[in-house]
């Protein structure tokens, strides 16, 4: 069950931080929900860059007619460096073990 904003362990103290660290590791460790995320990126990548070929000729933006396909390929370079990257969060906590970090390590919630 995906459970983001509380826990019901019992006896656990009420803290008023969550470990998002802990928890990105614990989300992407299924399979599903990494492809189900890294799907989501790839959605809304597309729906970026379709709209912005559509932005950059408007007149309100002022490009002039020989830069605007320039633009747009500038656009679409940036648009896949930024689903890269939130591409790599679920990749990488798939692939690699959770570091314990330096202050005192932390269970796992079953």
């Amino acid at each position: 069950r995906l459970n983001l904003f509380w826990v019901d362990t019992p006896g656990c103290a009420t803290v008023s931080v969550r470990d998002i660290y802990r928890m990105e590791f614990e989300v992407f460790k299924s399979l599903e929900w990494c492809l189900f995320y890294i799907f989501a990126v790839i959605v809304f990548s597309i729906h970026m860059c379709l709209g912005w070929e559509k932005a950059v000729p408007a007149p309100s933006l002022e490009i002039p007619k020989r830069h605007q396909r320039k633009a747009i390929h500038v656009g679409y370079v940036m648009t896949i460096f930024i689903a890269l990257v939130y591409v790599s969060f679920p990749v990488y906590t798939h692939l690699f073990p959770m570091s314990p970090g330096s202050i005192s390590p932390e269970p796992l919630e079953p």
